[in-house]
């Protein structure tokens, strides 16, 4: 497998990582999967956990999530443009009474 890289300057990291979790909405808190609404809210049983996602980690996830996409939509497009040019010219249907 290949490696895609690029570097980031080391006094710009946090900038670029900052800038990332803020367009796609990162939350140092997300719900708690094992919440039980049925208990009490309490030390063991929260509605909300630390987001076991780091910045770093959300940051690398959505450039390959973007990464991905792009090239599915790239290629999407692609093949809808070589299905509309193998569609022959509209059929010829007339009126038999005109």
């Amino acid at each position: 497998m290949a490696i895609f890289s690029i570097n980031i300057a080391n006094d710009q990291i946090d900038r670029v990582i900052d800038a990332l979790c803020a367009n796609y909405q990162y939350r140092t808190q997300v719900l708690n999967p094992d919440f039980d609404p049925e208990l009490e809210e309490g030390e063991d049983n929260l509605t909300s956990i630390d987001n076991p996602e780091n910045s770093y980690q959300f940051a690398n996830r959505i450039v390959r999530e973007y990464l991905i996409n792009n090239t599915r939509a790239y290629e999407t497009q692609l093949a809808k443009q070589q299905t509309l040019s193998n569609i022959g010219p509209d059929p010829d249907i007339t009126n038999p009474a005109e």
